[in-house]
């Protein structure tokens, strides 16, 4: 007996990606796609900028071959359902972006959006800790803020032995702990340094989630020396680049506005 594991096969990444959702709209069943066949998929494709690749066209009329889904006529309802559903869906993605573009025009406006040159701290993430943060010139020190997240250690000790770090406290705002939580898992993908610390906590025996509000609470007293200082995140990484780091995050109208607003220097070069 063949006790050896069946592979799922997944033509998509992601099933809500632009390319899954335009497949299950208007090529949903089996048979739409075995009557396009390879070529039709392709053509398909580059008509509606889906970017598929051999491989995925490939697995769709693998999958299609081998269905045994019911007959297309039996279906009717169940596809004008679920092309509702997609419809709604994409509104509900637009107006997100409509609403992505309105955070990034407005935390431009701010001081705090100086920790957009910091590699894994996104606009709507960057904003959501800035806003967490109210007014750090009110603040003496960045230990302040933590402990208004309530992502402080707890310091337990027992007679004589020595202390340890117990919990976080959880003693502020649920809501700036949030903030906190995402912007250390941000970090810990898409920043190299903080990535390094992140893999060094898992080795000393830290949870995922402890080492996430270790790399947030990092990124509190990152942003509040840089926005308080109003200085722009520092790297001694070969591969960092502010210019990059921007266009990954702004649209090219506010990677100008980022310039004119931190960088003072005249002779800096905005392409």
């Amino acid at each position: 007996m063949d006790r050896r594991k069946k592979v799922k096969k997944r033509p998509f990444y992601e099933i809500f990606c632009r390319a899954s959702l335009y497949i299950m709209k208007h090529h949903l069943h089996p048979t739409d796609l075995l009557k396009l066949g390879e070529e039709g998929l392709r053509k398909v494709s580059l008509e509606n900028k889906l970017k598929l690749r051999q491989t995925t066209i490939e697995c769709l009329l693998d999958l299609a071959q081998n269905s045994i889904s019911q007959p297309k006529a039996q279906l009717t309802e169940e596809q004008l359902l679920l092309s509702l559903a997609i419809e709604r869906l994409e509104l509900l993605e637009k107006q997100i972006r409509i609403l992505e573009d309105k955070i990034e025009d407005i935390f431009l406006q701010t001081d705090g959006a100086i920790i957009l040159s910091v590699p894994g701290v996104g606009v709507v993430t960057g904003a959501e800790l800035y806003a967490e943060m109210d007014d750090p010139s009110k603040f003496d020190h960045a230990g302040q803020l933590i402990k208004m997240a309530g992502t402080n250690p707890i310091v337990k000790q027992s007679g004589d032995r020595q202390p340890w770090h117990y919990a976080v406290s959880k003693q502020g705002r649920k809501s700036f702990r949030a903030a906190v939580f995402n912007v250390g898992r941000s970090l810990s993908i898409n920043n190299p340094e903080m990535k390094v610390k992140y893999e060094a906590l898992k080795e000393r025996g830290k949870h995922a989630k402890q080492a996430y509000i270790a790399l947030g609470n990092r990124m509190i007293r990152l942003a509040f020396a840089m926005i308080k200082k109003q200085t722009l995140y520092q790297t001694t990484h070969s591969d960092y680049t502010l210019r990059n780091q921007l266009q990954k995050k702004l649209q090219p109208k506010n990677i100008e506005r980022f310039y004119a607003k931190f960088i003072s220097d005249p002779d800096v070069h905005i392409a």
